[in-house]
């Protein structure tokens, strides 16, 4: 057998490996949480995710579906009696105005909306996430990546940026909305990620209560980027939207997958 052909053969049984006398997609079926309305949550993913003290959520930037999600969970925390404070991957210094006055029109004066990165974070659908939670007094808003590009240590400075907010609110959720690399709890490119950094915290000591979720689709578009339609498992489920969190004994570099039929692109909040 070649060795593309192993590692062919090697997906596809993973795929269909027994959890607790089930095959996988049979436990997927049973256990993924059908999302009907994003920004209308079900009990039944409060009480999945209840327990976490941390839900990171990872994105391909310039896109509506993550961020349209978190405000979803936040909603949901919130009316379920948690404060919540909500960390976004941007530099604080980027966001002076909206920090001083935490409202809707300060954040088009932001160095971050109005002179962008480029990478499509600074969206419309990030700039509406902001606006609506800093409208709500139960939400408290940080940001937590590094000022200077140097790519070497922004996951090792955005870790202690959301460990030091952590401390500050310990009995808070805390949840953040990040590039998918970012929050994965294995290595990336033989690095540690902002993700690894935090569940290996020995002062937090919290790597049973993290919940890092990545974004799988079946296709669509970013604010850069088009990706072609293709069948997976997770597309075969037959729901548009679902939440999944894998078994404990499932070896993967999340805790669970926020599903989207589509992705679809968000432009930037401010036309140039």
């Amino acid at each position: 057998m070649s060795s593309k052909n192993l590692i062919l053969f090697l997906i596809l049984n993973l795929a269909f490996v027994k959890v607790d006398g089930q095959d996988y997609p049979t436990y997927l079926k049973e256990n993924a949480i059908k999302i009907d309305k994003v920004d209308s949550l079900n009990k039944n993913i409060y009480d999945l995710l209840a327990a976490y003290k941390i839900i990171m959520i990872g994105e391909i930037h310039g896109t509506n579906e993550p961020v349209n999600f978190l405000e979803g969970l936040v909603k949901l925390f919130t009316e379920n009696g948690d404060t919540v404070q909500v960390g976004f991957e941007i530099p604080a210094k980027q966001m002076t105005p909206f920090l001083k006055q935490k409202t809707k029109g300060s954040l088009l004066k932001t160095e971050f909306f109005t002179l962008p990165s480029g990478d499509g974070r600074a969206s419309k659908a990030w700039y509406k996430a902001l606006a609506n939670f800093s409208k709500n007094p139960k939400v408290s808003v940080f940001f937590f990546d590094m000022y200077t590009d140097d790519s070497r240590n922004a996951d090792s400075v955005m870790y202690l940026n959301i460990k030091s907010k952590i401390k500050e609110h310990p009995n808070w959720k805390t949840l953040t909305i990040c590039g998918n690399n970012h929050n994965s709890l294995e290595m990336y490119n033989e690095q540690n990620t902002m993700g690894t950094f935090l569940s290996m915290d020995k002062e937090l000591n919290i790597v049973e209560s993290i919940c890092s979720l990545n974004h799988q689709f079946k296709g669509g578009q970013t604010l850069w980027n088009e990706f072609k339609e293709t069948e997976t498992i997770y597309s075969k489920l037959g729901y548009d939207n679902y939440l999944f969190l894998y078994p404990k004994n499932r070896n993967e570099p999340y805790t669970g997958i926020f599903y989207t039929k589509y992705l679809t692109k968000s432009d930037a909040a401010i036309s140039k």
